[in-house]
């Protein structure tokens, strides 16, 4: 073969991997996409201790508010994920001016008001139907507190379906 048609053969068959990869990134799925539309939250849970059946109730109590004192009143009911990073609920007052933002490598939620943090979660799982979120703590603690949000389109489809 011509040099020059293998020359012409190389940047062909680079421009098809470059074209390939930027199409592959613009349209898989990523935190960003996944989190925007509504949610209605599920569950909210204290995953437990490793302490007896006696003193449960006594150190998970105790535990509970240990843990919730400083966190924000977050029992949105429905959270709104705008794609233009606004959280919003309908039962958030308006002035209330509430961010969202993905960070790290996807797997940290932040979420803020007025520009300044007010809570930081662990996205445990994301996908069309279903975010599981841990609230990240500054404290050494054995339980964690869990989120489980569902898709409100996903709900609202099976009811149509029937």
């Amino acid at each position: 073969m011509n040099r020059d048609i293998l020359v012409k053969l190389n940047y062909l068959l680079l421009a098809l991997l470059l074209i390939g990869a930027s199409l592959v990134i613009r349209h898989a799925e990523n935190p960003e996409r996944l989190i925007q539309g509504q949610w209605v939250e599920k569950e909210w849970r204290l995953e437990k201790d490793n302490a007896g059946a006696d003193e449960e109730s006594q150190i998970q109590s105790g535990l509970k508010k240990e843990i919730l004192r400083n966190v924000e009143d977050l029992h949105l009911g429905v959270w709104h994920f705008s794609e233009d990073g606004s959280l919003k609920s309908a039962s958030s007052a308006e002035g209330s001016n509430m961010e969202w933002f993905i960070k790290g490598r996807g797997h940290v939620l932040e979420l803020r008001r007025d520009g300044k943090p007010i809570e930081s979660f662990q996205i445990q799982q994301i996908n069309r139907d279903r975010l599981v979120l841990h609230l990240n703590f500054d404290l050494q603690v054995k339980g964690i507190i869990e989120i489980v949000l569902e898709k409100k389109e996903q709900l609202d489809q099976y009811a149509k379906k029937i």
